[in-house]
């Protein structure tokens, strides 16, 4: 049983461990507050059909003259097409962003959470809030299969 025990919290807390460096990059790092304005991605109608959720982390790196250089992205979906379904939304949505003059030169991360909630139905509505720092959350309902 000691066994058991021991095998189940290294699972809870081995997770937590690892995630501790990630975290840290997100609070020591520009987040909401380098918008002046950031739209809501899309949630894609085939993710929204195939159920598909997921976290996509990003670090933007803004030049010098406030522009978006470079932007990188990390996912976490239990869906195979989660990266392919979600990032380009994501990308679109910062590239469209206008950043603060006072963040030119500094890397933005952000959270953009996608959540599916309740039952499919031909017209899902999709919302979005935001929480400082740095978490975006894209919220919505399943699409019917045959939705356009």
């Amino acid at each position: 049983m000691r066994n058991v025990l021991f095998v189940v919290l290294s699972a809870l807390l081995l997770p937590l461990a690892g995630g501790a460096q990630t975290e840290n990059t997100l609070t020591n790092s520009e987040g909401l507050s380098c918008f002046e304005t950031l739209a809501a991605p899309e949630y894609p109608k085939t993710a929204l059909q195939s159920s598909v959720d997921g976290s996509v982390w990003t670090w933007t790196q803004v030049s010098p003259q406030g522009t978006v250089n470079k932007i990188e992205t990390q996912v976490v979906s239990a869906w195979g097409i989660g990266p392919k379904l979600l990032v380009p939304p994501v990308e679109k949505a910062i590239r469209a962003a206008k950043i603060k003059s006072s963040c030119a030169g500094k890397t933005i991360a952000m959270v953009f959470r996608y959540e599916l909630h309740g039952d499919a139905t031909p017209d899902p509505k999709v919302t979005s809030r935001t929480e400082a720092p740095n978490m975006m959350w894209i919220e919505g309902q399943p699409a019917t299969a045959g939705n356009h």
